[in-house]
């Protein structure tokens, strides 16, 4: 059923992996389609509780499949794949629980924001690299980090793009715990089987409850807003070389 993923569900966890180990589980739009048919598949079936999310082989994910984003790919999928899972995770009212290893760049480092636990190892690598290639930020990074970290923090992440720790991330309460390499997800499934024993009631109400009004609209308004501005910076010159670089092993 799954090209890009593994499904699989064990006494109450749904656990998705991103399986496209030979380019570090980049993203590509099959990948995109994947995710989000299994996230509401696990919404959908009364034999999940909590939901997991983690990487094939060590590694979160790379990012986008920059192929994707050339001349000849496909943008309108690319979009329609992006503005698709933000939405889905808005509007998820089962727990989501991250387990990331080794590389978590460009949408690896916003689930961050979609999520309701995470765990991290603790070499992992973060990275929200929109302004080394040239394209805006995505996933509604644009608002939600800022009230995540701090304006000054978010802009030193977006603005730089510079690499990040699972330190950092665990001090600004990105992730709940750096945990051992190799162990994140061990760690993730311990808290997803303890919340397998709690009222799914009380658990979704509280999910619910900490959300902004509006929540989910206001996601897609941003992640719109964002897909514009990445379509147009996308369509330029510098943008194209600067893709092209980094796809030829550049940095």
């Amino acid at each position: 059923m799954y090209q890009d993923i593994e499904y699989q569900i064990s006494d109450r966890i749904a656990v998705i992996s991103i399986n496209r180990p030979k380019v570090l589980n980049a993203i590509r739009v099959q990948t995109y389609t994947d995710i989000i048919a299994a996230l509401k598949a696990s919404e959908a079936d009364d034999n999940v509780s909590v939901v997991v999310m983690t990487g094939s082989n060590g590694k979160f994910t790379a990012g986008n499949d920059l192929s994707d984003l050339l001349p000849g790919g496909d943008l309108n999928a690319v979009s329609e794949g992006v503005a698709g899972i933000f939405d889905t995770l808005a509007g998820m009212e089962k727990p989501l629980i991250l387990a990331q290893e080794g590389v978590a760049v460009g949408i690896g480092a916003n689930f961050l924001l979609h999520a309701d636990l995470a765990y991290a190892g603790k070499s992992i690598r973060y990275s929200l690299p929109f302004a080394k290639i040239g394209v805006a930020s995505e996933g509604g990074s644009s608002v939600l980090l800022s009230e995540a970290i701090g304006p000054k923090n978010a802009n030193d992440l977006l603005l730089t793009g510079r690499f990040f720790s699972a330190e950092e991330a665990e001090k600004w309460g990105l992730i709940n715990a750096a945990v051992e390499d190799g162990t994140a997800l061990e760690h993730a499934m311990k808290t997803a089987a303890a919340l397998t024993k709690n009222s799914q009631g009380s658990i979704r109400a509280i999910k619910q409850l900490g959300r902004a009004e509006g929540h989910r609209e206001r996601v897609n308004k941003a992640v719109l807003a964002e897909m514009k501005a990445f379509v147009a910076l996308l369509d330029t010159p510098e943008t194209q070389m600067r893709i092209n670089h980094v796809l030829k092993g550049g940095k």
